[in-house]
Parts: structure tokens; C-alpha cells; sequence
């Protein structure tokens, strides 16, 4: 077992281990710190995800932006390496696919990686670098790799955030920017 495993599981149970009650509380201050990014106001298509349970949650971003007139895109992995960011038009308007992950109901509206203005990219953990521990599939990184830094940002609980650093492949894409429920860290 190399050690990315250990920290990814470490990641993962630390996560289990949150309350319900307190990730309610801290939706509401995540939501607040992310709607006021100079990135969130100043862009018009926004990639989010549908979160897990216990996972940094953006229902409330995605909620704000739908009535901000922002478009607003999910991820759907259409196969073990392909993931593709489908628009979602209202939070009703959502299925479970596999893992009972919340995806957004067909017929899908694909947009270019490219044309998007904002990712808000999740992680198991994170660290202070800019490094991120994903769910261990490489979606994020092979879907990150050909754009700009700039365009996206780790969002996690302040909890899934390391002193130390993180291991990282080559394939791994850091972070600019993490957003916690406590504020925005700018990684060096």
C-alpha cells in the first residue's frame, strides 16, 4: 500500500466521521464565502458538483447561480476515464446514477471545458499547497489538465485541510485556490 492510499483512506474516514448538524452549519458559510469570490460574481458558467453526504456542499451555490442567471454545469463520468460537464438546469431536475451519485436527468447539455468561466472542484483533502487528495479515479485531473489554474478552485471543509503536504503524481493538478467554510486560502 504507498502512502497516497493511506492518506486518501485517512481523508475518507475523517470525512465519515463529520455530524450531519455541523456540515449544515457550514453550508451556510461555504455557500457565503463562495458566492463572494471576485471568480464566482464575475462568471457566467459555473461547474459544480452534486455533493455526497457529509461532502462540502454546493446545492446552495448551485441554488444562488440558477437565480443569478448564471448557467450552472455538474459532472457525469460516462466511463472509467471520461467525465463531461452537463448543464443542470434546476436542482429538481436530478437523477441517482451509479453509486447513487446525483446526476443530472437526460437528455444532456455538454459544454467544452473550455467555455467554462469557474470550476468548483471537490477532494477528499486537501493541503495548503494546493494539493488535492481526489476520490482516487483521476476525473478531475484528466478533465483539469489542459485548463487554466485560474479558472478553478478546491472547495472542502476547513477540517479536510493538511499541514503537511499531500502526495502528488505527476497527473495531479493543484489548486490556486481552496475555499473553506472559513475563507479563502491562496496557495503558494
Amino acid at each position: 500500500m504507498n502512502t497516497k492510499e493511506a492518506v486518501r483512506r485517512a481523508c475518507k474516514s475523517q470525512r465519515a466521521a463529520l455530524s450531519v448538524a455541523d456540515c449544515n452549519t457550514w453550508t451556510l458559510m461555504l455557500t457565503e464565502q463562495i458566492v463572494n469570490t471576485p471568480e464566482y460574481k464575475s462568471a457566467n458558467s459555473i461547474m459544480a458538483y452534486l455533493a455526497m453526504p457529509k461532502e462540502a456542499n454546493l446545492d446552495d451555490v448551485i441554488r444562488h447561480a440558477l437565480e443569478h442567471g448564471k448557467s450552472v454545469y455538474v459532472p457525469v463520468c460516462t466511463d472509467k476515464t471520461t467525465m463531461i460537464a452537463v448543464r443542470l438546469k434546476s436542482l429538481e431536475s436530478i437523477t441517482r446514477g451509479v453509486l447513487n451519485i446525483r446526476i443530472p436527468s437526460e437528455p444532456y447539455e455538454v459544454i467544452n471545458p473550455h467555455d467554462l468561466d469557474l470550476i468548483l472542484v471537490p477532494g477528499a483533502g486537501f493541503d495548503r499547497q494546493g494539493g488535492r487528495m481526489g476520490m482516487g479515479n483521476g476525473y478531475y485531473d484528466r478533465f483539469l489538465k489542459e485548463l487554466s489554474p485560474s479558472t478553478f478552485m478546491g472547495i472542502c471543509w476547513s477540517v479536510q485541510l493538511w499541514d503537511t503536504p499531500i502526495p502528488m503524481d505527476a497527473l495531479d493538478q493543484r489548486m490556486s485556490k481552496i475555499v473553506t467554510e472559513q475563507g479563502v486560502i491562496h496557495c503558494v
